[in-house]
């Protein structure tokens, strides 16, 4: 069995590099700053410059489906509704109900070229235990990091 290299890079890049991977769309000064995703927690968390009391976070993929979730502080949990594969992107949407104040992101997976790992391969030893490998990619700066995490699929 061999583990999709598609969910390497992506955390590759996200938790590494998730600042610069956001295309932001901002056509005015938002009060909503600083969106960052954990890819292991399955959080999307921002600053806001004023305290609300509401928060309507959307995420939606490629297909145009789309989980609104409704929270009391700047952090949406998305681990227990989101069940498809982000290796193809996503856009989130933040914004404060009964107001014009939103945020729009989207994360496209991607990086530098020459920058992906190389030579992944996985052995599964007596279902139990799964070793990994890779090498960086030829180009990747040289404080680059990669994980690799496993998530339970519903």
């Amino acid at each position: 069995l061999l583990a999709d290299t598609g969910y390497v890079s992506l955390s590759h890049w996200c938790l590494a590099k998730s600042q610069s991977l956001f295309r932001h769309s901002d056509a005015q000064e938002s009060h909503i700053t600083n969106v960052n995703v954990d890819w292991r927690k399955m959080e999307l968390s921002w600053e806001s410059s004023r305290n609300f009391s509401e928060y309507k976070c959307t995420i939606m993929d490629r297909d145009m489906e789309y989980i609104d979730i409704e929270v009391d502080s700047p952090l949406c949990n998305f681990r227990e509704h989101l069940n498809k594969p982000l290796h193809k992107g996503v856009f989130f949407n933040i914004e404060v109900p009964n107001t014009n104040i939103s945020k729009q992101c989207s994360f496209l997976p991607g990086g530098m070229n020459g920058s992906a790992i190389e030579n992944f391969s996985c052995v599964i030893y007596n279902i139990f235990l799964m070793n990994c490998t890779w090498q960086a990619g030829r180009d990747a700066p040289a404080d680059t990091q990669y994980f690799l995490y496993w998530q339970k699929s519903r």
